[in-house]
């Protein structure tokens, strides 16, 4: 079937700035399978609010594990940012997109020894540390291949915050980072390295944390770190303050998440501008995650005495954070289809993956819908296609970037 000739509001996608409707025929000419849409002018929009106190002491790095779209990446580097990394392949993904090896942050807390290597080898910026036996491996590598490498220290700063248990990342019972009650190793180890230069010190508490209380008391935190190694000798020259910021996705409006992310970024400038710091952000879901819409046809209007379903073409094989988070997505349909006499009724949106689990959306409202409708699941620009898989051997979603 072919694509309907508009969409239905603002609310759902401007694919072009100021555009509240466009023919999809111009974007696929027929639907074949579920779509993710990606909208540049709302990345451009965030980059600029991330960028606009640009200055020598900071540097941006766009969390490659929220979208590793190669379009996408390619535009994010175009406009400046740097990278943070999980992997050598998110590493070689983002050198393909253009950034450069020294721009590029690698994080994570299982790296191995081929993904260490290449990172030496490839003189990447900065290699986070999260744990003493893996800085002893960096150690031994950096010494066998006799090249220097920079590294920061993760530290786990032991905080709470509101967020799903599952991105939670800087409490003390998190695998990230590094305790307090662990730096006398960390130093004993780092005394006398030549190749090794610890020259940063940094966090992630989490991600999707609204309020910026938690951000404040681990910078405070951090910057009580760098005290303390600056006592001891080190040469402390940057600070990580990790990503984290979330959006509202009940809710369409994007104003207080631009002036959150301006005031973050005010906040940092004022602590730690007396104390000869660069910082680094590691953005991912606050960049990307507005910017995009998974497109699904309604297969089915299932109604029994017990329960309604709006069955799709889609489900928790391409879009797992429902399932997985409990998380909540809008679902608007992509053309407004008028009828007064239309009796609205509530439902489950479902898919085709044969686990209850697979649930988009519980109990959404709905209004002439019926089979072979388009409906839009809305800010999924971040961890969609990403953690995507072809379970039940369903091929992944069709990507556009616009």
């Amino acid at each position: 079937m072919s694509f309907q000739s508009y969409f239905y509001n603002n609310d759902v996608l401007n694919l072009k700035k100021n555009l509240d409707s466009i023919s999809v025929k111009e974007l696929i000419p027929t639907y074949e399978r579920p779509t993710y849409i990606y909208n540049s002018h709302s990345i451009e929009t965030r980059i600029k609010a991330y960028m606009a106190k640009k200055h020598s002491n900071f540097s941006i790095h766009y969390a490659l594990k929220a979208n590793t779209n190669k379009d996408l990446l390619k535009f994010i580097c175009k406009h400046g940012m740097s990278a943070d990394v999980v992997s050598w392949g998110e590493a070689e993904l983002s050198m393909k997109a253009g950034f450069r090896p020294e721009q590029i942050i690698f994080s994570g807390v299982g790296k191995t020894k081929s993904e260490i290597t290449n990172a030496i080898q490839n003189g990447l910026g900065l290699i986070n540390i999260e744990s003493a036996p893996e800085l002893s491996r960096i150690i031994e590598i950096s010494n066998n291949l006799n090249k220097p490498i920079d590294v920061g220290l993760r530290i786990n700063p032991d905080i709470s915050v509101e967020t799903h248990p599952y991105i939670a990342t800087g409490f003390r019972e998190n695998k990230f980072g590094v305790s307090h009650d662990d730096f006398s190793e960390i130093i004993e180890m780092l005394k006398n390295q030549k190749l090794v230069n610890l020259k940063c010190l940094g966090l992630h508490i989490g991600s999707q944390i609204q309020n910026l209380d938690p951000f404040v008391n681990s910078l405070e935190k951090l910057v009580e770190c760098v005290h303390f190694f600056r006592r001891r000798g080190f040469n402390i020259t940057d600070v990580d303050l990790g990503g984290g910021i979330g959006i509202d996705y009940l809710s369409s409006d994007e104003d207080s998440e631009i002036l959150q992310i301006k005031n973050w970024l005010e906040i940092i400038d004022q602590k730690v501008k007396d104390l000869n710091l660069k910082f680094h952000l590691e953005p991912g879901r606050s960049i990307v995650a507005r910017s995009g819409i998974l497109v699904t046809e309604v297969q089915y209007i299932k109604k029994n005495q017990f329960k309604n379903f709006v069955i799709v073409d889609t489900g928790m094989h391409h879009l797992i954070r429902p399932p997985l988070y409990q998380s909540h997505h809008r679902i608007l349909p992509l053309v407004f289809k008028k009828n007064e006499n239309e009796i609205s009724f509530r439902a489950d949106v479902v898919g085709p993956i044969c686990e209850s689990s697979d649930v988009i959306g519980f109990d959404r409202s709905f209004q002439n819908v019926n089979s072979g409708d388009l409906l839009a699941i809305m800010d999924t620009g971040a961890y969609g296609f990403a953690m995507s898989s072809d379970y039940n051997h369903h091929p992944k979603p069709i990507e556009l970037f616009i």
